[in-house]
């Protein structure tokens, strides 16, 4: 089953195409790695995929709907790059920032309920990073930070996770670590994952398949 479908993908911005021809499809399962060096169209990509940027009906289908009707994106997990998103001014504990995602489920006062609270603990749970829920967000090194947003995708039980460039900003060892922990989301649980990388020399050992964005168009990778 394609929970993803791409066809005949153009998209300009400014009269330049950035993105031309793209015919892409992620089957329930797979574990997606796209490649490209910096302004190849990744990025653009990964923001028409979030409805950050709007295209022509039927162009971009997902889990069997044109993207411009889809409005369930509790079952799209996105992590940002972590420039964008570990910018966070005030003070919040992992566990706040996490429960925050569950925020249209929460009681009538606007309060994480018990059961929200409760799936939170058991996302840090099998994420393995209970440590981490007292603390900080934006005390966190890039790698800790990188978890608990998967964390705080996961706790919507989401089908598909895409993260964006998520290995930029750890260290080596976290970075094996970090893969190793998406193959488990992948394998274990069935989440179906795309991830953004021009790392493809270590992620290619993790991922079922690879394609490759050269000046916005598909090539072999």
């Amino acid at each position: 089953m394609n929970i993803i479908e791409i066809k005949n993908l153009k998209f300009a911005y400014d009269d330049k195409l950035l993105l031309d021809d793209i015919n892409l499809f992620l089957e329930k399962g797979d574990f997606l790695a796209i490649s490209g060096e910096n302004g190849s169209g990744k990025t653009t990509l990964v923001k028409i995929l979030t409805k950050q940027l709007k295209v022509k009906d039927n162009m971009v289908k997902i889990l069997g709907e044109d993207i411009n009707s889809f409005n369930n994106f509790d079952k799209i997990g996105y992590v940002p790059q972590l420039n964008e998103s570990s910018n966070i001014t005030f003070p919040l504990t992992c566990k706040e920032y996490v429960v925050l995602n569950l925020y249209n489920n929460f009681n009538k006062f606007k309060r994480p309920g018990k059961k929200n609270l409760e799936k939170v603990d058991d996302i840090f749970k099998i994420l393995n990073i209970e440590g981490l829920k007292d603390k900080s967000f934006n005390k966190l090194s890039g790698g800790q930070q990188q978890r608990v947003m998967i964390a705080r995708c996961l706790v919507n039980s989401p089908d598909i996770l895409i993260l964006d460039e998520p290995t930029v900003g750890i260290d080596q060892a976290n970075k094996e670590d970090f893969l190793n922990l998406l193959k488990h989301l992948n394998k274990k649980h069935g989440i179906s994952i795309i991830i953004i990388s021009h790392e493809m020399e270590l992620i290619k050992n993790y991922v079922s398949k690879i394609v490759k964005i050269q000046e916005g168009r598909l090539i072999d990778a």
